[in-house]
């Protein structure tokens, strides 16, 4: 067959390339690993943060909502009130503690 033959019957023809194809890479990871050492590395990278992202956010399940912040001035008002009636009723006598408590 000479060149002239070679070009016209390729032409129209839809064929597939004679080159390396994915089959023989997807059978042997370990040939694409050794070929690509740092995109291996990324791509392992990637997967596992992934996984350990969403384990995480299925396992800590929905957040609690936040105080705002009147409601956090308001038990803190509540809790400062609290200590100092133990703190006086400490130092006060008994007749004028059961008063305050």
């Amino acid at each position: 067959m000479s060149i002239g033959q070679n070009e016209k019957t390729s032409v129209g023809q839809n064929r597939t390339p004679t080159g390396r194809t994915a089959a023989p890479s997807a059978t042997k990871p370990e040939g694409m690993i050794s070929h690509y050492p740092l995109s291996s590395i990324l791509v392992v990278f990637g997967v596992g943060l992934g996984i350990g992202v969403a384990v995480g956010w299925v396992l800590a399940g929905p957040a609690p909502p936040h105080p705002s912040l009147g409601q956090r001035a308001e038990q803190a008002a509540g809790n400062f009130g609290r200590q100092m009636l133990g703190a006086i009723s400490g130092v006060l006598p008994e007749s004028l503690a059961k008063h305050i408590s």
